[in-house]
């Protein structure tokens, strides 16, 4: 995880593509700092210019500037990780109903480290975590799992929000998922 971390602060993108080609996942993109885009699904575009508008020339929004009641355009897709261990980790407060539905479960309660069993996918997503909270930045990623996913990519944003102190304790985050498909079966390791 440190040197996906690494790599990450380094902009070294093309490690990052070959860890997770290496488990039949793909990267298309990781995008600091995002702006709209037409890629972005509607919620994500939404909530990059939601946080844009409580950003203006003052920095960080505050967790508190942030009001449930000016999400309604991206409910059900509204994650929100209260940071831990130095952003090495995040516990989900809030994980949104189309989210939860997508994935199979509510992580809500649990930690970015609990995805799928702290398999690859968790100690990426603990990486860029990591890495975007010591940038205090946002980012945008689109990836596309393997096979034996159900869908065929997720779109993710996180935009960081600050405490009390100014530091960043929270990332109010969007995932909304691409089309649905039969996944494939994982094909057992049989050789002894």
């Amino acid at each position: 995880m440190e040197n996906l971390a690494a790599w990450l602060m380094a902009d070294k993108i093309s490690r990052i593509e070959t860890y997770l080609r290496a488990h039949g996942a793909r990267l298309e993109t990781l995008q600091w700092s995002p702006t709209v885009t037409e890629m972005m699904s509607k919620p994500i575009r939404f909530l990059v210019e939601y946080w844009h508008s409580l950003k203006a020339d003052r920095g960080i929004p505050k967790a508190s500037d942030i009001s449930p009641f000016d999400l309604k355009p991206a409910l059900g897709h509204v994650v929100l990780i209260d940071m831990l261990d130095d952003g090495w980790d995040g516990r989900f407060r809030l994980y949104g109903t189309k989210v939860a539905e997508t994935y199979g479960r509510d992580m809500t309660g649990r930690c970015v480290s609990d995805i799928d069993g702290g398999n690859y996918m968790s100690v990426f997503f603990r990486a860029l975590y990591r890495v975007a909270w010591l940038r205090q930045e946002a980012f945008f990623s689109l990836h596309y799992p393997p096979p034996h996913v159900s869908v065929e990519s997720w779109q993710r944003l996180a935009l960081p929000l600050c405490g009390p102190d100014g530091k960043v304790s929270r990332f109010l985050a969007c995932n909304t998922a691409g089309r649905w498909r039969a996944p494939v079966q994982k094909m057992a390791n049989t050789s002894a």
